[in-house]
């Protein structure tokens, strides 16, 4: 909506902020983070070749603590397996090792606990992967709900590779009314 102020934590290379902005009609105030620098630069050239104005950069590194909020609403398209992408992306068959997915489940679960934490009371956080890998998926979004009373799954989303498109998942969470908002 406009006036929002959402995060959008995991940004590059830009498609879904710049689409956020121009659903809130450039009136939204979106701050779009990424821990790879080149990258996060996609998303300034993107946002100024469709004239989307509104858009504040961070850069994070691992260590880094996303930005204050409070956030209205939060998008957050963790790293993660590409498994239901592999049609367009063979390549990653090769790349993707057994002992990353601990790494990548750890870090998807911290990204959205974050996120959570940044979402005024009332607020929605979308997670979502293009992984078709339980474990990523609603695995996550369960160890998050479980861990944070109040919060609630609305809505999520399961897409098969091929039917019609890529592979992947989202969970739509709303923040409770007393919010874990912690800064």
């Amino acid at each position: 909506q406009p006036g929002n102020r959402i995060l959008d934590l995991c940004a590059a290379p830009g498609g879904k902020t710049t689409h956020l902005a121009e659903l809130a009609d450039n009136r939204a105030r979106i701050v779009a983070c990424d821990a790879d620098p080149k990258r996060l630069e996609t998303v300034t050239t993107l946002c100024q070749r469709l004239g989307v104005r509104g858009v504040e950069t961070v850069l994070l590194t691992e260590r880094d603590d996303p930005p204050a909020g409070p956030f209205d609403a939060a998008l957050v398209d963790v790293p993660c397996s590409n498994t239901g992408v592999l049609g367009r992306r063979p390549e990653v068959r090769w790349r993707l090792k057994p002992n990353e997915f601990e790494h990548l489940i750890r870090l998807q679960t911290r990204l959205l606990i974050q996120a959570v934490e940044r979402v005024k009371p009332g607020g929605v956080v979308v997670y979502s992967t293009c992984s078709i890998e339980p474990d990523e998926n609603e695995g996550v979004v369960s160890a998050v709900l479980h861990g944070m009373p109040g919060l609630r799954l609305e809505t999520e989303h399961h897409a098969v590779p091929g039917r019609p498109s890529d592979g992947g998942y989202w969970a739509r969470l709303r923040v409770p009314r007393v919010a874990p908002y912690r800064g």
